[in-house]
Parts: C-alpha cells; sequence; structure tokens
C-alpha cells in the first residue's frame, strides 16, 4: 500500500487490526508498526505508549469480542477511539484496488478508513457502564435462545417437548433474574435512573428498549438527528443517478438497538398519540407498512434523542 502524504506535525490516526492472540498496531504519520499481545497487561502497556503521542483517533474492527479488552484499555486511559463495521474497511480496500489481505495491509487500511471516513470517536464509557451493557447483552442473548427454542416446538418430536419447555422455563428465570439485576444497577446511578425516567415518559418505550438505549447507544442527546438515525440504521438513504430517482433504503447501524426500538415502535403506533397520527397519515397515503413502521422508527429515535438532548420528558401535542 502506497504511503500517505500528510503532514508531519498532524496527530495520527491509530489503525489496529484485532485477532484473538495479537493487535497489529499501525501509526498513519511515523509508519510505525507494532504487534501487541490481546492481554490485560500487555494493552494497558500499549495504551500507555499511545497516550504520550496523543493520537487523534484510534481505529479497530468489530471482530466478535475480541477487540473488547483492548477498548476497556483505551476507555480506561481516555485515548479516543471507535470500532467499525469490518465491511466497510473492506470496501473501501477494493475501492483504491487494494486486493491484497493479511494483518499488516489491515492495519494500514483501517488508519486510513479513521483518517478518511469521518469516523468519531465512542463516548468514553465507565466501567459501571460496561458492566451494565454486558447484563443487557446477556439479557438479548437468552431472549433470542427461548424464541430458537419456542420455534422448535411446533416441528420436534413429541418426546422432545418437555425437553424444551423445560429449557424455555428455565431461560424465563434467567432473563427475570437479568431483569432484576439490571433495574437495581440503574436505581443505583442517579444519571442512569433520571435518563430511564425521561425516555420512558414516552408512551410505547419500556425498560427493555431504556436500558438498550443507555446501554448501546451512548450518543444519543449527543448527535444531530440525521446522524443519529444513521448510526442506528433508521436513516433513508438515496439510490439517484443522472435523472433516475431510486427508491430510498436502509441499511446498517446498530442492529441490537434497531431491532428493540422496531417493536416498541409497533406498540407506540398504537399508544403514542404523535406516533399514531403520523402512522395513520402514512397508511392513508398508501405506504407499505415496513416502510411505515421504519419511518416511525425514525421519528421516535429522533424524539428522543431532542428529549435527551434537552432534558424534557414526554408531552403529547397540546398538553
Amino acid at each position: 500500500m502506497k504511503k500517505i502524504e500528510l503532514n508531519l506535525s498532524a496527530k495520527p490516526v491509530i489503525g489496529i487490526d484485532v485477532s484473538k492472540d495479537n493487535l497489529e498496531v499501525f501509526n498513519d504519520v511515523s509508519f510505525n508498526r507494532i504487534v501487541c499481545p490481546n492481554k490485560t497487561r500487555d494493552l494497558e502497556r500499549l495504551a500507555k505508549g499511545l497516550k504520550q503521542i496523543a493520537p487523534n483517533l484510534i481505529v479497530m474492527e468489530a471482530t466478535g469480542g475480541y477487540e473488547t479488552q483492548a477498548a476497556v484499555a483505551f476507555s480506561k486511559a481516555g485515548l479516543p477511539y471507535a470500532i467499525v463495521f469490518p465491511r466497510r474497511v473492506r470496501q473501501l480496500a477494493h475501492g483504491v484496488g487494494l486486493i491484497a489481505k493479511n494483518d499488516q495491509v489491515d492495519a494500514r487500511v483501517i488508519a486510513y478508513y479513521g483518517r478518511v471516513g469521518g469516523v468519531q470517536p465512542k463516548p468514553l464509557e465507565s466501567n459501571e457502564l460496561r458492566e451494565l451493557e454486558a447484563l443487557t447483552t446477556r439479557r438479548s442473548q437468552l431472549v433470542q435462545m427461548r424464541q430458537m427454542e419456542e420455534n422448535r416446538l411446533d416441528t420436534t418430536h413429541p418426546s422432545m417437548r418437555k425437553e424444551i419447555k423445560d429449557h424455555i422455563a428455565w431461560l424465563s428465570r434467567r432473563i427475570d433474574k437479568l431483569n432484576k439485576e439490571i433495574d437495581r444497577r440503574i436505581e443505583l446511578s442517579e444519571v442512569w435512573n433520571e435518563k430511564r425516567k425521561l425516555l420512558m415518559s414516552v408512551p410505547g418505550v419500556g425498560p427493555v428498549l431504556a436500558s438498550i438505549l443507555i446501554t448501546e447507544l451512548p450518543e444519543l442527546g449527543l448527535l444531530s438527528n440525521r446522524r443519529i438515525a444513521a448510526l442506528v440504521g433508521v436513516a433513508p438513504f438515496d439510490r439517484d443517478t443522472g435523472k433516475t430517482h431510486g427508491i430510498r433504503f436502509c441499511k446498517g447501524g446498530r442492529n441490537s438497538v434497531r431491532r428493540v426500538l422496531y417493536m416498541a415502535t409497533i406498540c407506540a403506533a398504537r399508544f403514542n398519540p404523535v406516533i399514531k397520527t403520523f402512522y395513520d397519515r402514512l397508511c392513508e397515503k398508501g405506504k407499505r407498512k415496513k416502510v411505515v413502521h421504519i419511518a416511525c422508527a425514525r421519528k421516535m429515535l429522533v424524539m428522543l434523542n431532542a428529549m435527551t438532548r434537552d432534558g424534557l420528558e414526554f408531552k403529547p401535542s397540546g398538553a
């Protein structure tokens, strides 16, 4: 990969290719590279070294959780970091004609993506928030497992139904236990408790969505409406060329947030006066139901973003 001509006084962007055992680290100003073991002590030393050079941004790909320890170390050190989608990085590599793929090349491309891709650092998280996020993630995993087991009931052999029902009951007990622990953690924090109260003032927003927004969308209230919608994956993108105007589409975003937001929107379309009015108006125009639900999800997210930014609880029009 060709070197990128940069002002040597510019702050570096650090690209990191993460694997289970090691991190390939690349500095896009000095072009230095190092390999760091993916172990807590080594990552803490890496964070300390990066702190001395004050990078503009540290960029890593999402690798199924192997990037978590590094993210924790950078967060503790107060370093600006971001976790990006691997597919977008690879598309950039193909776009500049870079077909080869190995750890060193990947680290360079990741740094280049961080430099030119408008990547924003993730808000720094406290240890308490990371623990709460782990609880909400585990709850989501168990809910998905329970849904899978429930789907098997209709097709499984009768001899296995009791086994599956017992497992569903066990999963339900574990989910209930996690819900209680999540509620307890939120109640212990004045900031989280106030934020949850504000979010749940919106009809259709329950404790599950509120906790997901607190842990997995810390940017809520900090970004513009357009950017927060794109971040979650409910912003329509153009598909135009010349005189041709294609159908708008939504793609990407944080699936864990979007999935729960979508389900909450279905409820809000019945009980939230603002969303219901918007929903009915789109239906009267003959819009497809899926398009209507996504549009309502975006409207509710924008509403929550503005409320969080201004610290105001929900009030229906005319209240």
